[in-house]
């Protein structure tokens, strides 16, 4: 039988004993960042048992200031011996009846906040984001025009450099990016006319002139995307930096790598199309990234490795420990944020990722590239094969044609577990809802 909490965990919640994810918080009466723990429908202020000095009985010797920090970036650069010495702690002061929580109902309460009365932030400092194309679905469904997808997309591994300014905390809402489309393209989405005509004809009538003129002049029009699309992916942060030109073997990469998120990488595929060639997507990607709040251990997810699939990886990247995650994944869509017209729109697996996040991490540094403390490397689209398993809309519409692109007002919503209900670690929601484009 599984301990039981001294904070209240419902059955189904994602953030059992089992898990401990990490997370920055704050709130209204303490708006000053912090670090803290999920349980249940609560958050663990790890701030609060630092200054009461609850951390000096931790078997493991760290600097507990990390634990105040506005990020978890000096806590992670600690390494996962104490990483793991910290979170079997803290998962000891939950359930252990002579804890010193347990035994002080005032700390107690000083140290609990409800979730629902607390605001996100991004947990960490983020260096550099970077993301891979790891489902041969995807690079199938939205490559195969560029090339043989084995020999592009796979051999050797392919990943992009993203934009880390535009990494965003679950709930964030997203504006509707402008951006160049192509209006001769596709007769379809134009207008009667002139090339010129039809690019002119979609301006409002107060469009700025250089608008105006760049519509006549380039066949291209200025104007916010009709294909806002989203893309299901989780990620994984650094923990213990690398050096320059250090390279990390395949079987050492989980000593730098602290826990896992959902992320989705938000897309404007008809601002894409222009760019994709020959340098790839530009501002059809570098508008919004989504990650969800809170971090999840590697630990946490020890007991749900499971083997991967036999497949062809360079000799470099061979592992004898081939093991991925057994993480279940899901996406909705809330159309115009009405709830009783939600649609669940996909669902899918890490084990559809052709790379190991340990795979992933070796082949980011095989050049001597550095990896920072807070670093982020993004799986890619996690595509399946079955088209119930689609993680885009552009994958989507090619088996559903009616379905459409996200609109104004619609929220998307992704979560992710592995294991039971009883026991299950979970991510937790990564979210965003959609807004106008300013005009």
């Amino acid at each position: 039988m599984a301990p039981q909490s001294i904070i209240h965990i419902p059955a189904d919640s994602p953030f059992s004993l089992a898990n401990i994810p990490f997370g920055i918080f704050s709130t209204q009466s303490q708006p000053h960042p912090r670090p803290g723990v999920a349980v249940g429908e609560h958050i663990l202020d790890l701030k609060v048992l630092v200054l009461e000095g609850i951390f000096t009985d931790c078997k493991v010797t760290f600097p507990s200031d990390v634990l105040t920090h506005t990020t978890l970036n000096a806590f992670a650069a600690l390494g996962r011996p104490t990483i793991s010495g910290v979170r079997a702690y803290i998962q000891s002061l939950l359930f252990q009846s002579s804890s010193p929580i347990c035994s002080n109902p005032s700390l107690l309460e000083r140290c609990t906040v409800k979730q629902i009365e607390a605001t996100m932030h991004l947990p960490f400092d983020i260096g550099d984001f970077t993301d891979f194309t790891s489902s041969k679905t995807h690079a199938k469904n939205t490559h195969s025009g560029h090339g043989g997808v084995d020999a592009d997309m796979f051999h050797p591994p392919r990943a992009a450099p993203g934009r880390v300014s535009t990494i965003l905390s679950s709930g964030t809402p997203i504006v509707r990016p402008l951006g160049h489309l192509p209006t001769g393209a596709f007769p379809e989405r134009s207008y009667s006319g002139p090339l010129e005509d039809r690019a002119l004809d979609d301006l409002p009538l107060d469009a700025p002139v250089q608008l105006r003129t760049l519509a006549r002049t380039t066949g291209f029009l200025l104007a916010p995307t009709n294909e806002l699309d989203f893309e299901l992916e989780l990620a994984f942060f650094i923990s213990v930096p690398t050096e320059h030109f250090e390279r990390v073997p395949v079987e050492k990469t989980e000593e730098h790598i602290f826990g896992v998120v959902l992320l989705n990488d938000w897309s404007a595929r008809d601002i894409q199309i222009p760019e994709s060639l020959p340098f790839g997507a530009f501002n059809a990607k570098n508008f919004a990234s989504t990650i969800s709040p809170w971090v999840v251990t590697l630990d946490a997810l020890e007991p749900f490795k499971i083997a991967h699939d036999i497949r062809r990886v360079p000799s470099y990247l061979v592992d004898k420990g081939d093991v991925t995650y057994d993480i279940s994944v899901n996406m909705r869509v809330i159309p115009g944020g009405s709830v009783e017209r939600e649609m669940g729109v996909a669902r899918s697996c890490l084990r559809n990722s052709y790379w190991t996040f340990r795979q992933m991490l070796a082949f980011h540094t095989l050049s001597g590239c550095r990896m920072r403390t807070g670093d982020l490397i993004g799986t890619g689209t996690l595509s399946g094969e079955d088209t119930t398993s689609l993680c885009s809309l552009v994958e989507q519409r090619k088996h559903f044609p009616n379905r459409m692109f996200l609109q104004d007002g619609d929220e998307v919503v992704f979560t992710a577990w592995c294991g039971s209900p009883q026991g299950r670690v979970g991510f937790g929601e990564c979210r965003g809802v959609v807004l106008p484009a300013r005009l």
